[in-house]
C-alpha cells in the first residue's frame, strides 16, 4: 500500500481537497511548497524554475501527485503568461523527473495532471484517450506535458495520467464562476450555449486519484470526465435553479468573448464531447453520474 503521498500543487483547488480526502482514508500526505513554513500541511521547499527542490521530500515517499501548473484562466492569453503555463508544467515535471532518476528513492507511483484541452476546441463526437492532440496552444501544452510525465514511466514506477475536464466545485473555477453572478440572476452562457461541456465533480476526480493509487493494474492515460457531458446552457440553467435563481440573460455573443478574452476565447467556446469509458472499465465508480445532482450537491 502507497501509504505516504508527496503532492505538487497541493494549495490549489484540486489539490486541497484531495489532501483531505487522502488524509481520511489513512494516508500520509506532505506538500512541495515554496512557502512551505506557511503551509498547514508538512511541506518540503521546492522552486522548478529555479531547480531547486529539498531532497528530504523523497524520504517514505511512495507516491508523488504532480498537480503544479499556473491556472490557464486565471489571466489574459499575453505571450508571456503562455510562456509561464508552459513552463510552470514543464519545469515542475522535469525537476521530479531528475531527482527521482539521480537519488535513491522507494516512489513506485507518479501520477499527473493533464486536461482534455489535448482534444483542441472542437471535438463533438465521443472522443477517447487513442484521438490525437489538436493543434491549439493548450492541446500543445498538454502534448508536452504528459509526454515529460511518461518518460518517468519505468519497471519500478507505474505513471498514471488524467486528462482533467471543467471541475464542479463550491470552492471556485468554473462552477464558482457560473454561481457568482446566477445568485443574483445574472447567470450567462456563452456564445449559443450549445457547446458540449465535459465536466467532473471535484470529489469523483478525487476518487480517481484514490483508485488508481488502490489499483496497480490503472496506469496510462484516463480522461478524468464524468460519463455524462452537458451543454454550457443546461449546465448555466442547472446552476440558477438549485440557487433557485431564474436564468433569463441571452449568451455572451461570440465577438464579445473574443474581444475580452482574446485567445483565450475559443477555449471558453470549446465543444467537446469527452468519453469517460476508459477510467469505468478500470473498476472506477461514479458518485455523480448526471451535472444535475453534482450542481445540487455542491451547491445545496
Amino acid at each position: 500500500m502507497n501509504t505516504n503521498i508527496l503532492i505538487a500543487g497541493g494549495s490549489g483547488l484540486v489539490g486541497s481537497q484531495l489532501t483531505i480526502i487522502l488524509q481520511q482514508s489513512g494516508y500520509q500526505v506532505s506538500h512541495l511548497s515554496r512557502n512551505p513554513k506557511k503551509s498547514k500541511i508538512p511541506a518540503f521547499y521546492w522552486n522548478p524554475d529555479k531547480g531547486e527542490i529539498d531532497l528530504n521530500c523523497l524520504k517514505d515517499t511512495d507516491c508523488i501527485i504532480n498537480l503544479a501548473g499556473t491556472g490557464v484562466a486565471d489571466a489574459r492569453w499575453t505571450e508571456a503568461y503562455k510562456n509561464e503555463i508552459l513552463n510552470s508544467r514543464i519545469n515542475s515535471t522535469r525537476l521530479l523527473a531528475k531527482i527521482l532518476k539521480e537519488n535513491d528513492n522507494k516512489v513506485n507511483l507518479v501520477l499527473s495532471a493533464s486536461a482534455v484541452g489535448i482534444y483542441g476546441n472542437e471535438a463533438p463526437l465521443l472522443t477517447s484517450e487513442d484521438a490525437p492532440a489538436a493543434n491549439t496552444f493548450l492541446a500543445e501544452v498538454c502534448r508536452i506535458w504528459e509526454e515529460e510525465a511518461l518518460k518517468i514511466q519505468s519497471n519500478k514506477v507505474r505513471v498514471c495520467i488524467f486528462r482533467i475536464g471543467l471541475v464542479l466545485s463550491a470552492k471556485g473555477g468554473f462552477l464558482k464562476a457560473i454561481a457568482t453572478p446566477a445568485k443574483f440572476g445574472f447567470g450567462t452562457y456563452f456564445g449559443d450555449g450549445a457547446m458540449m461541456n465535459p465536466w467532473i465533480h471535484i470529489d469523483d476526480l478525487c476518487g480517481m486519484f484514490l483508485h488508481a493509487i488502490k489499483n496497480k493494474d490503472v496506469k496510462g492515460i484516463y480522461n478524468a470526465v464524468a460519463p455524462n457531458p452537458e451543454t454550457n446552457k443546461t449546465l448555466v440553467q442547472l446552476t440558477a435553479k438549485a440557487l433557485h435563481r431564474p436564468q433569463f440573460l441571452p449568451g455572451v455573443p461570440t465577438f464579445i468573448l473574443n474581444i475580452m478574452m482574446g485567445e483565450m476565447g475559443p477555449m471558453l467556446l470549446a465543444n467537446q464531447n469527452i468519453s469517460a469509458e476508459r477510467i469505468s472499465n478500470s473498476g472506477f465508480e461514479f458518485k455523480f453520474m448526471r451535472a444535475k445532482k453534482a450542481i445540487e450537491d455542491l451547491l445545496s
